[in-house]
């Protein structure tokens, strides 16, 4: 399974990082509120515009395109938040893409990764990020531990959901952002009606709710728009000819 696979090479990667992350260098960034990003704007759709290079179901996406140019352009378009994803050998991502982005625009970053270890969430505010995607099917029972220690560290964590148990789990750690992922781990597969399946479990709690992945047409955010709160969205934006243009596409559905 390619998650398995995924998860090896980033314990890999964890083993390489330095122990700790200076603090002074982290008390001295502006935080961003992914939560408030999201709040309700007459006639716009909340995107999270995702900074993505590759993906194991697309293979490479807008490859040699510069981080910090598409930012901007993404933000200028109306964005609410960048995602940034930093994981190298499957998606072509880097940690260091995150802080070139932060001295370029203004609104969130959220670091998406398959974050393992709590080093990792050090590291995450280090760089610059103002969010961190946990992803309950990779942390299972410690996803309540992660989520305390990322708002001890000034992150907002968004924890990742695919199933009601999920679902379950991420509400009862507290967290206030709750994403719901289309696309099933095991094979890749997408289906949009995970979000309309979940949705009302966390709306019902007073959370807030980004579906995630497989939204490729304005058709579907308008389909879902009044059932979530925002919507990550990244390889249709990045793959598309005039991303600025498809961004706007989707905010104005």
């Amino acid at each position: 399974m390619i998650l398995n696979r995924i998860l090896e090479t980033t314990a890999t990667r964890v083993a390489g990082l330095p122990c700790e992350f200076p603090v002074r260098q982290r008390q001295k960034m502006p935080n961003y509120s992914l939560y408030r990003s999201l709040d309700h704007i007459p006639g716009q759709n909340p995107i999270i515009a995702e900074l993505k290079f590759a993906s194991p179901s697309r293979g490479p996406i807008r490859a040699g395109a510069d981080p910090v140019t598409c930012a901007k352009m993404l933000a200028e378009g109306g964005c609410r938040a960048i995602s940034v994803v930093t994981e190298p050998f499957f998606f072509s991502g880097n940690p260091e893409i995150i802080p070139a982005v932060r001295s370029g625009i203004d609104i969130p970053i959220l670091r998406k990764d398959f974050i393992i270890d709590e080093l990792q969430l050090a590291e995450t505010r280090s760089l610059g990020a103002d969010a961190v995607l946990l992803i309950c099917r990779v942390l299972g029972e410690r996803i309540g531990e992660f989520v305390e220690s990322a708002f001890r560290l000034g992150l907002e964590p968004l924890v990742e959901v695919h199933s009601a148990g999920e679902v379950r789990a991420a509400l009862d750690t507290g967290a206030t952002l709750i994403g719901i992922n289309n696309r099933n781990l095991k094979d890749l597969s997408i289906d949009l009606s995970t979000t309309r399946r979940l949705a009302p479990l966390v709306r019902k709690a007073g959370r807030r709710v980004i579906s995630e992945s497989g939204i490729l047409w304005p058709c579907d955010v308008k389909t879902l728009s009044r059932q979530v709160d925002g919507f990550l969205i990244g390889s249709s934006i990045m793959a598309a000819k005039n991303p600025s243009k498809r961004l706007e596409g989707f905010v104005f559905a």
